[in-house]
């Protein structure tokens, strides 16, 4: 992680690894616990464990993606996967991946280029690329925590 031309990048991108790789280590304690997920309420995301994991997975690698995408220099070899038939299967190196890119992809990322200029995001919000880093960095932690409080309850 040395190569980064922004330290801000690098600490997101270093933040967003420790918090991809703790949400895995909680879910797969959550998943060998058998206790069941909040009720869905409509959110596919929710109808099982798996489809959590893929989620949360599958949102890391779209973040980084996205940046790319809103400066017009999309990553090619890298493809958006969300399908939990493909991500959990391959989950280790899936991540592994996913982290790579956000090593190799983000590293020339300057801080001129984190703000001041939003960009609608998939969901439809606007954001500066600092703020989807940010927001990428809290996404798993968020649904880590939520699953460590199911088990701890």
């Amino acid at each position: 992680m040395e190569n980064f031309r922004s330290r801000a990048v690098r600490s997101l991108a270093e933040l967003h690894e420790q918090e991809l790789k703790a949400f895995v280590v909680t879910w797969n304690r959550f998943v060998v616990s058998g206790k069941p997920l909040p009720e869905a309420r409509g959110d596919a995301d929710y109808e099982s464990a798996d489809r959590l994991v893929a989620h949360v997975q599958g949102s890391a690698r779209s973040y980084l993606l996205w940046v790319w995408e809103v400066l017009e220099r999309p990553i090619e070899g890298l493809p958006l996967i969300r399908d939990a038939g493909v991500i959990v299967p391959r989950l280790d190196a899936f991540m592994a991946e996913t982290l790579d890119g956000w090593r190799r992809h983000l590293a020339p990322l300057e801080d001129a280029q984190l703000t001041p200029k939003q960009y609608i995001s998939r969901w439809g919000e606007p954001h500066t690329i600092e703020q989807m880093l940010e927001h990428a960095v809290v996404h798993p932690m968020r649904h880590r925590i939520q699953l460590e409080r199911i088990l701890a309850a």
